[in-house]
């Protein structure tokens, strides 16, 4: 049987992650059979706490981890690292005396606990004093119903974070927001929302000029140099990226006495597009959710592995430029059609996100299906493309561990 650990962003009011949903799933059409939530939650924490952790290398992120009621009494989440884990209480769990007493004991062994999918009523009344954060299913309970449970029982939910789920809009994020939610799950923060035009800054013009001098067709080496040396950072990297690369090929620890422009030509131009691509979106300074960052080079290694094994038309550079700008407008507040017309890149990598349209935007429909966790939809658009289901979790991986080892430091 084939399975997979899916995850999910948890974001705070300013828009940080600050933790992740670990999901389990053994299929891309999320079918589960003969295995219950208690199967699916064991071989979850086999996978991510006893196997290779899902995720960054460095990631020490808050992670939140359902458990069926059986699980819960059973004690099987006080094997967890209690400082890394957030246990969530599914929301068919009977609130009986056994499962108070086990959520008395995890709380008094430092155990953060969540009540999963929250219907708003007494039920759970006696749990409250142990719960540290109620996750309330927008989709589910109207805005009305929570907010007239919640100012009736302020008191008693006093201990407890309210995290809005399923939020899909910026207007749904900004009215929990003001009901006094402080964690936020959901697409939203895919979607891009311009409430003013400003002129580019400095930085983002200077990057952009350096994204467009090597995606010419005859890229001038003197010019990409001269702007490589304007910035100190960019100047380090390249540096640290051509160390790692020739290290990783040829078994040598680094350059030596080498000018840029040996780097530069060490390179070769189709390097060199890749490294200015991932290291100038990565150096937009007034941003900080960096999950967004990690997403775009997941998504661009994504597409490019993708298009390399379905499509004879050499297409696999393009994809990966295509994956790559899918959230440029997030990253940078502006729309896609004025950025494309910014930066000199292919004509399909332009249809792809302009329009929604072309050879390339099945692949990048394909990553953000399978990021909001579509599996049917995600089917459909792989065997479009000639992908077999279980290749698209075998790229996914493959495209996070490329992500985890590039060597350019995203800092937040």
């Amino acid at each position: 049987m084939y399975s997979f650990v899916a995850r999910q962003a948890i974001f705070d009011k300013q828009l940080n992650t600050v933790g992740y949903e670990l999901l389990f799933r053994n299929s891309m059409d999320n079918r589960f059979p003969d295995m219950s939530a208690e199967q699916a939650t064991t071989q979850l924490i086999e996978e991510q706490f006893l196997s290779a952790p899902v995720g960054r290398k460095s990631d020490n992120s808050t992670v939140y981890v359902n458990f069926p009621y059986q699980l819960l009494v059973e004690g099987l989440a006080e094997t967890l690292p209690v400082n890394r884990v957030v246990i969530e209480i599914l929301e068919n769990s009977e609130p009986d005396l056994k499962l108070l007493e086990t959520v008395k004991r995890m709380h008094t062994l430092g155990f953060r606990i969540a009540l999963d999918d929250f219907e708003p009523g007494n039920q759970w009344e006696a749990f409250m004093p142990y719960v540290h954060v109620i996750k309330f299913d927008i989709r589910r309970s109207p805005r009305e119903k929570i907010s007239d449970y919640i100012l009736a029982n302020r008191e008693l939910l006093r201990h407890a974070v309210f995290l809005a789920e399923k939020v899909e809009t910026y207007e749904e994020f900004e009215t929990f927001k003001k009901l006094g939610f402080h964690l936020f799950q959901g697409y939203f923060f895919s979607k891009p929302v311009v409430t003013k035009r400003n002129k580019l800054a400095q930085n983002r013009a200077f990057a952009l000029k350096l994204m467009q001098e090597v995606n010419v067709e005859s890229p001038n080496l003197n010019k990409i140099e001269d702007l490589l040396k304007r910035d100190v950072s960019l100047s380090f990297k390249i540096m640290r990226y051509a160390q790692n690369i020739l290290y990783n090929t040829r078994g040598i620890s680094g350059f030596r006495n080498q000018s840029l422009r040996d780097i530069v030509v060490y390179l070769g131009i189709s390097e060199m597009r890749r490294f200015v691509l991932v290291a100038c979106l990565t150096s937009f300074e007034d941003v900080t959710n960096t999950e967004i960052y990690y997403l775009s080079l997941i998504r661009a290694k994504f597409c490019e592995l993708a298009a390399a094994r379905t499509s004879s038309n050499n297409i696999s550079n393009d994809a990966f430029m295509a994956g790559l700008f899918s959230l440029l407008d997030v990253i940078l507040g502006l729309p896609l059609e004025e950025l494309m017309a910014q930066i000199a890149v292919s004509s399909e990598v332009a249809k792809a996100l302009e329009t929604n349209s072309g050879e390339l935007y099945p692949y990048v429909r394909l990553a953000r299906l399978y990021e909001q966790r579509m599996w049917d939809e995600a089917s459909d658009v792989a065997h479009e493309i000639g992908l077999p289901n279980s290749a698209i979790s075998e790229l996914m991986n493959q495209a996070a561990k490329w992500a985890d080892e590039l060597p350019i430091t995203i800092s937040h």
